[in-house]
């Protein structure tokens, strides 16, 4: 007969069992899509290191919109959602690494998107390209440009020009030329706009002066 456990001492307990054979190996992370080159791998890991708020190599969820956006892309709703149900492990997963990042970039490319054609109909709106030539009058997309909607200031359209005539239709020569011009019109309104502040300080000025001399506090000149 097996001696009674003593009263009032807790029965001791077994160590846990150790659980047999190796550890699990670390997830296997795919090489980047072969279409990218270094420098578009760089730039989507500028882009994915400023949206890792934690530094911890991964982002949210919501920010993947936002990063999409800013590489040029238009996502739509339901291109979102099948990237994440496409790259994502679960429904549960509320962040991406970023070689899920960059497949997610590669799948958006290859879904094609509409955002560049929006583009060229608004330019061919602005420009008065009725016979859709795919060229338009420089001054005539200026005056539009800076005339109506939110207005685009005069060194906005500077850079504007910068890249959108870079390789195109204007030759180099024209372009300084353009942009030397567009330069020296913005330093003579900032003067001008320069003259005018300080003629009104000084008219502010004479006419406090003179309102003095007639309640007789100063003496006139």
């Amino acid at each position: 007969m097996p001696p009674k456990a003593a009263k009032g001492k807790e029965a001791k307990k077994e160590p846990p069992k150790l659980a047999m054979g190796p550890p699990p190996k670390p997830k296997k992370i795919p090489p980047p899509p072969a279409c990218f080159s270094p420098e578009d791998l760089a730039r989507f890991k500028e882009v994915f290191k400023a949206h890792d708020e934690d530094n911890i190599d991964k982002v949210k969820l919501p920010e993947i919109p936002i990063m999409l956006r800013k590489l040029g892309f238009n996502p739509k709703g339901s291109e979102i959602k099948l990237l994440y149900e496409k790259f994502l492990e679960d429904e549960f997963v509320d962040t991406v690494e970023y070689f899920e990042w960059l497949f997610m970039i590669e799948a958006k490319i290859n879904m094609g998107d509409d955002f560049e054609l929006a583009v060229t109909k608004a330019m061919a709106t602005l420009g008065h390209d009725d016979e859709e030539t795919g060229i338009t009058d420089l001054e005539l997309l200026k005056e539009e440009l800076m005339s109506w909607g939110e207005p685009l200031l005069e060194i906005e359209f500077v850079d504007f020009i910068k890249v959108a005539t870079k390789n195109k239709t204007f030759t180099p020569l024209d372009d300084q030329k353009t942009l030397a011009a567009m330069a020296m019109k913005k330093a003579q309104e900032e003067k001008e706009e320069e003259e005018r502040k300080e003629a009104e300080r000084l008219a502010k000025e004479e006419a406090k002066r003179q309102k003095l001399i007639q309640q007789g506090l100063i003496l006139p000149d």
